[in-house]
């Protein structure tokens, strides 16, 4: 799946999605369901992607270099547009998965969360992620992991290292904040669901 480009690959999500809101609606022609949940995760990953843009078109200023050896972005006139793809590509995916989560645990109630109160919980993998961005990012700069430094040394230039070593840094924070705030996430919706059912 790897090998196949972004593009088609959206192709293919969307195509299938668009196939089972079809078979929805003539199964439940009165009270379909899939667009309202489809929607949800389509905007999830667009706000996922909006974020992904964000975060990568800060980074790249940080260090070029990252893009350039680890996303394999070409460094000239149409790096920022190349790097804002890479964000857009990663960042929906991201936003999908983690929503589509929240989404699941929604659906296993009698009476879940409406998708407007669900999307508020977008809040907590976004907040989680920036606060805990910058904290790794800080903590790989100044400790300098040698063996990290021993990956980076054949492909990078010394003066590059400090911070591409930052922006790998705040990149696994991204990831482990997004972790936490989908945890965060799910015993929100889960105590919401419950006090509903009281």
């Amino acid at each position: 799946m790897q090998n196949v480009p972004y593009h088609y690959r959206l192709l293919i999500l969307f195509s299938l999605m668009g196939l089972v809101i079809a078979y929805d609606y003539w199964r439940n022609p009165t009270n379909p369901k899939k667009f309202k949940e489809y929607l949800f995760l389509i905007v999830s990953g667009l706000i996922g992607a909006i974020f992904g843009i964000i975060n990568d078109q800060i980074t790249c200023t940080l260090s070029p270099a990252y893009f350039y050896y680890f996303k394999n972005v070409p460094y000239d006139s149409s790096f920022r547009w190349q790097v804002s793809k890479v964000g857009f590509e990663a960042g929906f995916f991201a936003g999908f998965f983690s929503y589509g989560i929240f989404l699941v645990i929604n659906q296993r109630r009698k009476l879940p969360l409406p998708h407007r109160q669900l999307l508020k919980m977008a809040k907590y993998p976004i907040a989680w992620a920036i606060v805990v961005a910058p904290i790794t990012g800080l903590i790989f700069y100044y400790f300098q992991f040698p063996f990290l430094i021993e990956q980076i040394q054949p492909i990078a230039e010394p003066a590059e290292i400090p911070k591409f070593i930052l922006v790998w840094g705040i990149h696994i924070g991204l990831y482990l904040g997004a972790v936490l705030g989908i945890v965060h996430g799910a015993v929100k919706i889960r105590r919401k669901l419950l006090a509903s059912t009281l």
